[in-house]
């Protein structure tokens, strides 16, 4: 069975990612590429990590998408 993260870790992932936020904001200032497009592919391995480790969570993000599609004209 699956854990959850502590508060701390939890909080050091978040800082983490913000910093990293920020650096690329910085980045993109410095070298004057405001529309540069930044994927942060950690985030989206996190994200599939949770999908298999979670199957409520995958099964939910699948109907939203569902409803999403469904949704549009």
């Amino acid at each position: 069975m699956a854990t959850l993260p502590t508060a701390a870790q939890i909080s050091a992932d978040i800082l983490s990612r913000n910093e990293r936020a920020d650096d690329i904001e910085r980045l993109k200032f410095m070298v004057d590429l405001p529309d540069l497009r930044y994927v942060d592919i950690s985030a989206q391995v996190e994200l599939l990590q949770a999908l298999e480790r979670w199957p409520l969570l995958a099964h939910l993000e699948t109907r939203h998408k569902t409803a999403t599609l469904d949704d549009t004209p």
